[in-house]
């Protein structure tokens, strides 16, 4: 674990910080000792008083979590820190148990100081960090509203839009793939939400608001590393005076916050300003607000309360959606380029349906079966989060504490060898067969993504064009070998993206490029 700068008490701090640090550690780990002690699941050997503290993982968490499992013969396992305990169920059946069967106890969310404390970064009111209550459901409630199955088709025009003007430039700089997919100034993902959600234009390739949210989203993954803050694990820190050294991370919270604040509401009073002026676009928003000021028979403290609501289920659309998106693109690319076959099988596809006369619609996604079982297979790769219970409970004889932070390992269950035959290898073909389920990709229980509707339209929409328009292959070197990209994932707190790679990036056709400016033209007409 790498403490950095972030280190609460380095070895030149007075005494005082050290004894009134020691003592809140002391006090901290007889609490945590003095805790239920039940049967947990298995685990590996731990130490005194720390627990699992040497042994958390700093990288790809759920390959070591997968491989703890087999090596403890068990699909749920456990590790204990300063006396708090994570659970990590590494099967469908334990999955299927814990989330959906019994999804009134695991429906909460373990609270992380850094992003939850209102006194730190505080993005508690973001609907992935609310625990189970009437916040919580009256935003899922409004999620669901607005990005249900047939909700999300008004927003099919914004991604098809911004999905082909994001290939267009790619096209013209083939090399800066990764940048246009991921960058905070051409985020193709990035710009289908901001312009779904709140109506607003990407114009300029240094436009504040993206550059904005692209800061507070990074500030919000580096705070949700539990190794990355000590407050993360033992919250009593929080209370420590700003003026004491070694507190520095006290004012880094305080920075953090404030982007944070800027990025929820400078959008949301964009597009409300432009309501005010009757010059706003249509957007998620627009109709969100809209529809509560139609509702007269609100109180005034109910109004502000549901636009409250509002403005943070808008953020967390934006902000749980862009990277997550991205992300599977890029995993797309990287599996298109080291698999030849299955991408010239999936082209053929596109080529048998479409022609050469048109561009892919979403209309088409029912007639292209094996560009959907390439997506399936895209998903496999997405990333796991954490879940916490709100109660004591009990699995196999195991009992799970209250307060426990319970893990579906989305990783293990997409690579258990009963269901996915050779599960490292990337093969689409797998789904061709109806009982494959697919990979739990959006979650868990009441905690699944309410946007699946939305990132699997836009996946389809820009997979199926790519296809049409380019063959990607590996780069060569100076004697024409082909130099094959590593499958290597980097992760973050919220989202696995693949390591930067190179490839070849060429069009299939002028004719199709064509098509591509001739649509892009008319849509910015």
């Amino acid at each position: 674990m790498t403490w950095g700068a972030m280190n609460c008490f380095p070895s030149t701090t007075p005494d005082l910080p050290l004894v009134i640090a020691a003592l809140l550690l002391v006090s901290w780990i007889l609490y945590a000792m003095s805790r239920r002690t039940q049967k947990l699941p298995p685990s590996p050997q731990s130490d005194p008083l720390i627990g699992h503290l040497r042994l958390l993982p700093t990288s790809d968490e759920h390959r070591v979590y997968a491989r703890w499992g087999k090596e403890l013969n068990s699909d749920i396992v456990s590790i204990t820190v300063l006396g708090q305990t994570t659970v990590v169920l590494n099967s469908t059946a334990a999955v299927n148990e814990l989330f959906d069967r019994r999804s009134t106890i695991y429906s909460s969310r373990v609270e992380l100081p850094m992003i939850t404390y209102p006194d730190l970064v505080d993005w508690s009111k973001f609907t992935s960090f609310l625990p189970y209550g009437d916040r919580w459901r009256a935003q899922r409630r409004m999620s669901h509203k607005v990005l249900h199955k047939k909700a999300t088709m008004e927003i099919w025009p914004v991604s098809v839009k911004q999905s082909r003007m994001a290939l267009q430039r790619i096209s013209t700089n083939p090399d800066a793939f990764i940048r246009e997919i991921r960058s905070p100034t051409s985020r193709m993902t990035g710009s289908i939400l901001l312009s779904a959600v709140y109506g607003y234009e990407v114009t300029s390739a240094n436009d504040h608001l993206v550059e904005l949210v692209e800061l507070a989203l990074d500030h919000l993954c580096d705070a949700a590393i539990q190794g990355n803050f000590l407050v993360n694990t033992i919250p009593c820190l929080r209370y420590l005076p700003d003026w004491l050294p070694g507190t520095g991370w006290k004012k880094t919270a305080k920075a953090w916050s404030e982007e944070k604040d800027e990025m929820i509401n400078a959008p949301f009073y964009w597009t409300k300003q432009r309501m005010t002026s009757g010059s706003a676009p249509h957007s998620i928003v627009g109709s969100l607000l809209g529809d509560l000021q139609n509702n007269s028979n609100l109180k005034l403290n109910h109004a502000e309360e549901e636009e409250d609501i509002i403005k943070w289920v808008a953020g967390n659309m934006f902000g749980a959606g862009a990277d997550t998106t991205a992300a599977s693109l890029l995993v797309f690319i990287l599996a298109m380029t080291l698999n030849p076959r299955i991408q010239a099988k999936a082209q053929a596809e596109v080529d048998r349906v479409l022609g050469q006369d048109r561009l892919p619609e979403m209309d088409d996604r029912e007639l292209l079966p094996y560009v959907e079982c390439v997506l399936k297979e895209v998903e496999r790769w997405q990333p796991v989060t954490p879940i916490g219970s709100v109660e004591n409970d009990e699995y196999c004889g195991y009992f799970i504490p209250k307060g426990a932070a319970v893990v579906g390992n989305v990783w293990a269950i997409a690579h258990d060898e009963s269901v996915y035959p050779e599960p490292d290898r990337f093969n689409p073909d797998r789904f061709l067969d109806p009982r494959v389920p697919k990979a739990p990709a959006f979650g868990f229980g009441r905690r699944s993504c309410p946007g699946v509707h939305l990132a699997e339209s836009t996946l389809f929409i820009t997979i199926s064009t790519f296809l049409m328009l380019f063959d990607v292959r590996p780069i060569k070197d100076e004697e024409g070998k082909e130099i094959l990209p590593e499958v290597n994932m980097k992760t973050n707190a919220l989202v696995s993206y693949p390591a930067d790679f190179r490839c070849s990036i060429t069009p299939r056709s002028e004719r199709a490029l064509k098509l591509l400016g001739l649509s892009v033209l008319g849509t910015d007409g």
